[in-house]
């Protein structure tokens, strides 16, 4: 047995085949590289908070709608449920428009992100302290936890423990009380700053204890050992009717204890305040990842067959030296099996060459050999044997199957070169047509909503948030200055953009319902820069010294768009309307807006309350709204000098509106990125095996073709009938291929209440450039076999 199972024979017959080798060999190693980063980044994500040692005991109070909740709705439970052993309410907040919060350091200025939690944070979560006591990590109001990573940046080796630091407007100094790890893996989301939660209260009125900022944080209760809190949920729902706003005015209806474990997919995990993922996009990253390695084992099918007419009188003459069946099948299946085992090893290094590219195109870490471990060698092993017995069975069951007769009488050879490489060709053109679809689908998607109409200006408009300012008087000095810039064509005050949604108030409209504004406020240029259309002018003035936004309701004139009109059920020409639960409260309509896109492109409209006011005093800005005249990288580096001439030299933030737009649809491009990239390399393995299949095909024919040179057959008659057979496959997966993408990409798009039209020039294009590359990889050889000179030919 173990002389028929000599593997001399398999290895000299890869070195005089080198171009069969060679492409089933980097094919592999290729998609079985990606592979690997899709496993490693889907295990990381299926594996989010399994390390939290109280995971099942820990639970976040949802409603139906978001994972956010009152800042002070954890004493609330905490006082009526013995049942709870712990709360720690967390949040998230980007306070700048670069997502990151001014620090100063020594004499040093940093952007950080902060975590704010409360004391139970460390002993209700496991993240690992490196330095400090986890009792007293956040013990004082003054202490703050740095992660490792921004530790490292900013004291290098030099020991952070007792050094202080300042964000800016805030005058309390802070003393670092310990350094973590960098959180990863959790549904809290990594930060460089942990620190007391009660400075959301100080920096935002409406985390007051009537809970009037309803999405201030994230409620985590920690439940007591052999306590049940989901049999509590019914008398929460009741108890919130009685204390919390939201429930009151049936803005929301349900309370959902969700366990942390399952936070990371939960949908009502929306919001900014926490980490979170999408099964479906794993599941169709998985899915993409396994098509890949398809293909490559496809081709390795699909080539051993081919070449198996070369092999064929070698199994020939095994079985009449006394060899079984059995011997035959169990050969080919541990070449197959050895062949995919040394193509995993070169995958992995190709994998880690690949760790950042992949961890950024991701947006979370990857990490392929620092996530190496008994269980997954375990799981590479398996897979391998898998691989080797899937790809080995097809030619083994080919081979084993016929008598040595037929293969001598050339019966197997005949059928092998026919068949099979005619199907797993169609095959993989049907996969690669849908994949191309996709990709131009979901491109012209991304532009659509990227491009859609939001009824209000988004370009060459320069978004600066006031928070990266010492003080009210460094905005009005560096706002002057910037208006005499050639780079800069006017300058604008307010608070909040269409983009960023402005303000939240949610005001009660009678005894059982409400409804929810958003709130902009700025000067006429502000109003001027996003080009909002004023449909009608009641001509009525904000008091002069109303103190705008910092006391809403200190004037009670604003002008509305039209979907308030509808949402509030008054007439265009009404001078007012009435809030409050007893509609008590008298709103004078100063004006009418046209309606323009709050949020998204894909959000729901709503209701807008809108208020002009020009008395610089009369307002504390939010943003500063610079529109350019020249080309963008000028005009920023213009006004970043500008921010460093005019400040203490602070760390400088904008945006423009177009790139933070575009961003709102980071996931779908992400998609794109990857179903591209993954495209790419099926289009690359689906090449290298046709032209390798055709290099075995016209090699097969060549004394054919040199028979009816001879008989006055042209070379374009020919090279037509070469490249004729391949394409024809084509265009047979072209038929099965349209069907299967329109129905996928249909059902796709129904996600989208904004949305493209397939066109046919989608699948036409797609179809087309799949011909292309097949008549690339097969016209070159079949010309060169149509040049051949025949008698050469025949005499080989």
């Amino acid at each position: 047995m173990f002389r028929q199972l000599d593997l001399r024979s398999w290895f000299t017959f890869l070195g005089r085949n080198r171009l069969y080798t060679a492409v089933n060999f980097i094919g592999l190693a290729l998609a079985l590289a990606f592979v690997l980063l899709v496993a490693d980044y889907t295990v990381r994500q299926f594996t989010v908070d399994r390390f939290q040692t109280r995971a099942d005991r820990i639970y976040a109070v949802c409603s139906e709608e978001s994972a956010a909740s009152g800042y002070y709705l954890q004493k609330h439970l905490r006082d009526r449920y013995p049942e709870i052993e712990s709360t720690c309410s967390v949040a998230f907040f980007e306070d700048s428009d670069a997502g990151s919060t001014p620090v100063e350091i020594g004499r040093q200025k940093f952007l950080a992100s902060v975590l704010y939690a409360d004391t139970t944070f460390f002993r209700m979560f496991d993240f690992t302290l490196l330095e400090g006591a986890r009792e007293e990590a956040l013990a004082a109001r003054e202490n703050v936890v740095l992660s490792e990573s921004f530790a490292r940046k900013v004291f290098g080796t030099f020991d952070p423990l007792g050094q202080t630091l300042r964000l800016d407007n805030d005058d309390r100094t802070y003393v670092v009380s310990g350094v973590m790890r960098d959180i990863e893996r959790s549904a809290i989301p990594a930060a460089d700053i942990v620190m007391r939660a009660e400075r959301i209260t100080e920096t935002n009125a409406a985390n007051d204890e009537r809970m009037s900022n309803s999405g201030a944080g994230v409620t985590f209760l920690l439940e007591r050992r052999g306590a049940d809190l989901q049999a509590k949920v019914p008398d929460m729902l009741a108890f919130f009717k009685e204390i919390y706003w939201p429930y009151q005015g049936n803005v929301v209806s349900q309370v959902r204890l969700v366990p942390l474990r399952e936070l990371y997919f939960e949908p009502v995990n929306n919001t900014n305040k926490l980490a979170h993922g999408s099964r479906s996009f794993l599941y169709i990253l998985l899915g993409v990842g396994l098509v890949v390695l398809v293909f490559a084992v496809m081709n390795y099918i699909n080539l051993t067959v081919a070449q198996a007419g070369f092999r064929a009188r070698e199994m020939a003459a095994r079985r009449l030296l006394g060899a079984p069946r059995g011997n035959i099948f169990l050969k080919w299946v541990l070449e197959s099996t050895l062949f995919c085992a040394a193509a995993l090893l070169i995958a992995s290094c190709i994998a880690e060459l690949f760790v950042p590219w992949a961890s950024q195109l991701l947006g979370t870490k990857v990490a392929v050999w620092d996530d190496l471990s008994w269980p997954a060698a375990g799981g590479c092993l398996l897979a391998v044997i898998v691989l080797g017995v899937v790809s080995g069975f097809v030619p083994a069951l080919l081979v084993a199957r016929y008598q040595p007769i037929d293969i001598v009488r050339g019966t197997f050879r005949r059928h092998a070169k026919t068949v099979y490489g005619r199907v797993l060709i169609a095959l993989q053109n049907v996969i690669t047509i849908v994949l191309l679809a996709a990709s131009i689908t979901i491109e012209l998607q991304i532009r659509h909503l990227v491009n859609a109409p939001l009824g209000y200006e988004t370009h060459d408009i320069l978004n600066i948030g006031t928070d990266i300012f010492p003080d009210r008087s460094s905005i009005r000095r560096f706002c002057d200055e910037l208006r005499s810039l050639p780079e800069i064509e006017a300058v604008g005050l307010g608070c909040g953009t269409p983009h960023d949604r402005g303000n939240n108030n949610t005001i009660a409209y009678g005894p059982d319902r409400m409804v929810s504004f958003q709130v902009f406020i700025g000067d006429s240029t502000y109003f001027r820069i996003l080009g909002l259309e004023r449909l009608r002018d009641n001509h009525v003035a904000v008091a002069a010294g109303s103190g705008a936004s910092r006391d809403f309701w200190a004037s009670n004139v604003w002008h509305i768009n039209q979907y308030a009109l509808h949402e509030l059920g008054i007439a265009e020409d009404a001078p007012e309307f009435k809030v409050g639960e007893e509609l008590s409260y008298p709103v004078v309509v100063a004006g009418i807006y046209r309606d323009f896109q709050v949020g998204t492109a894909l959000d729901a409209p709503t209701s807008v309350l809108l208020r002009e006011v020009n008395d610089p005093d009369g307002f504390q800005p939010w943003n500063i709204l610079v529109k350019t005249r020249r080309d963008h990288a000028a005009a920023y580096r213009a006004v970043e000098e500008l921010f460093a001439r005019t400040t203490d030299g602070g760390s400088f933030a904008a945006r423009y509106l177009t790139d933070a737009i575009a961003d709102d649809f980071a996931a779908q491009r992400r998609l794109l990125h990857i179903i591209g990239i993954f495209t790419l390399v099926a289009l690359l393995i689906s090449s290298l095996g046709l032209f390798a299949m055709a290099a075995y095909y016209i090699q097969q024919k060549r004394q054919e073709i040199a028979v009816r040179r001879v008989f006055g057959a042209s070379r374009r008659e020919m090279l037509t009938r070469l490249v004729r057979n391949f394409m024809a496959l084509v265009g047979a997966a072209f038929v099965i291929a349209v069907p299967i993408a329109v129905w996928g990409l249909r059902r796709w798009l129904e996600e989208y209440s904004v949305r493209i039209a397939l066109s046919p020039w989608i699948f036409l294009a797609a179809g087309l450039f799949a011909a292309v590359v097949a008549l690339l990889s097969v016209g070159w050889q079949s010309r060169r076999a149509a040049d051949a000179d025949p008698v050469a030919s025949l005499k080989n």
